[in-house]
């Protein structure tokens, strides 16, 4: 017969005894604890089913505790991410607003520097042919002057 069947009629027999007191039971059945815990220190660092049950449910309590507060942390995660995402939209939005005025201003003075510079080359070779003008005019009277005093 196994010791938890001998432990178990024993308790079943003290308890059944009607010449007993409650007091002596209690007395008795707490002999016979102490002795067997005693006799087998090393039971006392066992688990039981309801120990190990009980820190299965404050396991899983604080499992899901930890998944509430991790839903909590992407959900706000996410709204950061969003605003962000909005703010960055709005600057990017901003950024090529000002790039299209910057690039309109450029191409507005590429224009009058291009005007600037066909009136410039206009104005240089109308000072070029009158210069030149003026050279061949000169040589000519040259020429005809010296070829004057030549044939005269």
């Amino acid at each position: 017969m196994s010791t938890n069947l001998k432990r178990e009629h024993f308790i079943k027999a003290i308890l059944t005894n009607e010449k007993l007191t409650e007091e002596q039971k209690s007395e008795l059945i707490s002999d016979m604890m102490d002795e067997f815990k005693n006799n087998y220190p090393e039971l006392q660092n066992h688990a039981t089913k309801q120990d190990v049950s009980e820190t299965e449910l404050r396991l899983t309590k604080e499992i899901k505790e930890v998944e509430v507060k991790l839903i909590k942390e992407i959900e706000n995660t996410r709204k950061e991410i969003k605003e962000i995402d909005l703010k960055l939209t709005k600057e990017i939005k901003e950024v090529e607003a000002k790039l299209t005025k910057e690039i309109e201003k450029v191409r507005l003075e590429i224009k009058d520097l291009d005007v600037k510079l066909t009136k410039e080359i206009a104005d240089v070779k109308t000072t070029t042919l009158k210069w030149t003008f003026i050279f061949w005019a000169s040589q000519m009277l040259a020429i005809g002057s010296i070829l004057y005093k030549v044939f005269s």
